[in-house]
């Protein structure tokens, strides 16, 4: 069975379209929707050094999530990263997805 070359034509265009709308500000960083936490630049949670940072907050959580206050180094680590994050910030949250990978 032939395919019409009109469809084929369109479905290459609707790609490219596809693509080309997931590049913000011409600068070839792209951006993936992931539920509502879409974005770009550095997670705002995460782990550093022995400590994980869901993201929210003031404390941060050994390997046993054991509560712990963040020092003003952690503070400052995490709140840099929040300003770089580049999703919808009315979304942010609570994030443990990367707990585990320790």
């Amino acid at each position: 069975m032939r395919i019409p070359t009109l469809i084929l034509a369109s479905a290459g265009l609707a790609g490219a379209t596809l693509i080309a709308g997931c590049t913000e500000g011409g600068y070839g960083r792209s951006s993936v929707a992931v539920g509502y936490n879409a974005g770009y630049g550095d997670p705002y949670w995460g782990w550093y050094g022995d400590y994980y940072y869901p993201g929210t907050g003031v404390y941060v959580y050994d390997s046993q999530r054991r509560r712990h206050r963040w020092s003003d180094e952690q503070r400052g680590y995490w709140q840099g990263r929040h300003n770089g994050w580049r999703g919808d910030r009315r979304h942010m949250r609570s994030n443990w997805r990367n707990f585990r990978r320790r």
